[in-house]
């Protein structure tokens, strides 16, 4: 029986947003910002509805988000500035946990702004939380 090592740590990895179509299709690599990276549910369960029979319907649903801390970048055109520029955009996102992982989660975000400044003489972070639509996974070619 063949065994297979466990990847448990979160990078190298990637995220990735999409920001244009086709051949001509750009992305903001968020990479080098992140020094936290996680996609997360959020379940709800509704009151179950009771039928004549004695039966009931439970539904439960998940809503997910992708949510992450930055360090600040004040430099022209840095992450602050882009995603308060494409803030309520709804773009294509690929987040790779692990470079050495083959699976990688394609999804849907809207784009949120985040928080500028902090402590001064500091190297500030800021929390982002992006909402998520159409999570999918698919397995990738590692090399």
């Amino acid at each position: 029986m063949a065994t297979t090592e466990k990847i448990r740590t979160l990078g190298p990895g990637s995220f990735k947003i999409k920001t244009g179509s086709g051949s001509g299709s750009t992305d903001k690599d968020l990479s080098a910002d992140l020094i936290k990276a996680q996609l997360v549910p959020s379940n709800s369960t509704d009151d179950p509805t009771t039928f004549l029979d004695g039966s009931e319907l439970t539904s439960t649903t998940t809503n997910w988000t992708f949510e992450g801390t930055v360090m600040d970048d004040f430099t022209a055109g840095g992450l602050a500035e882009w995603l308060f520029d494409n803030a309520g955009k709804t773009l294509d996102a690929v987040f790779i946990p692990a470079n050495k992982a083959t699976s990688e989660w394609d999804f849907k975000v809207t784009v949120t702004p985040i928080g500028i400044g902090g402590d001064v003489k500091a190297k500030n972070t800021q929390d982002l939380s992006f909402p998520v639509t159409g999570l999918t996974h698919k397995t990738r070619t590692v090399s």
